[in-house]
């Protein structure tokens, strides 16, 4: 999660580490890309209710066309 930072931590003093900021922002920035990638499930759930709602469809459908022939 604070790859970004660690990967930079041998660059900045320790005193920057040891400013309250610092650590807000890096809190900051962890909830953020948290929040983004809820958004994601949404879509998926909303991918799998269009797909069901066409196999619905579909099967109403074939079923229509099955009776008609007999």
């Amino acid at each position: 999660m604070y790859l970004d930072m660690l990967t930079q931590a041998s660059l900045l003093d320790h005193t920057v580490w040891a400013d309250a900021d610092t650590w807000n922002t890096a809190m900051d920035l962890a909830a953020k890309k948290k929040s983004k990638s809820k958004g994601g499930g949404f879509w998926i759930f909303a991918a799998v209710c269009c797909i069901g709602i066409i196999v619905l469809i579909l099967g109403i459908v074939y079923m229509m066309r099955k009776k008609k022939s007999q």
